[in-house]
């Protein structure tokens, strides 16, 4: 470990609530939630021996707004970003910090089965590159961009308005497509 490791790990199974069987929810937590509980594990000592450390964990805006037919995913992204918090108090004074890198919806294989055109998802180029410049950011919320900070803050402000709006787009536009 040294300089800047990285590693994002994401599952999202896109069914409704009603489909969703309890072991959909347990692979997806196993996945997001306890695949970064287990990184947080392995790289903890090495950091507190170093007295130094960064941990970024790659969040989603609709853990923040929620969103629908993807409960399992929403809820184990908005479970890491308690983690990190949690995290983040409990290491204080270790020199380690813990960090939510929220990017923006992004044009990715997982983002696929959306019904949202490409021209309204970021590139993954963009992004990462985004994140490449600002990932020395001391801040909690790391966005790739200062226009998708605001857009984070207004979900964070108007979190369940803000869903109930991009769930109405996502149909308009689904119906659009037909």
């Amino acid at each position: 470990m040294g300089g800047k490791d990285e590693n994002i790990i994401c599952l999202c199974l896109f069914k409704n609530f009603e489909e969703h069987t309890k072991e959909d929810f347990n692979r997806v937590m196993d996945v997001n939630f306890y695949g970064a509980i287990s990184l947080t594990k392995a790289v903890i000592p090495i950091m507190k021996n170093q007295r130094q450390g960064k941990v970024c964990f790659t969040s989603s805006g609709v853990d923040v707004t929620g969103f629908i037919d993807i409960s399992s995913y929403a809820s184990s992204k908005g479970a890491i970003e308690s983690f990190a918090k949690c995290m983040n108090i409990e290491y204080e004074d270790s020199g380690i910090t813990f960090h939510i890198m929220h990017p923006p919806l992004t044009d990715t294989k997982s983002s696929s089965p959306l019904p949202i055109p490409r021209e309204f998802k970021a590139s993954p180029e963009k992004v990462g590159k985004g994140f490449i410049k600002n990932i020395d950011s001391k801040k909690f919320l790391i966005t790739p961009s200062f226009t998708d900070r605001i857009s984070v803050r207004l979900s964070y402000a108007f979190s369940l308005p803000m869903g109930k709006m991009l769930v109405k787009m996502t149909k308009k536009a689904k119906r659009d497509l037909k």
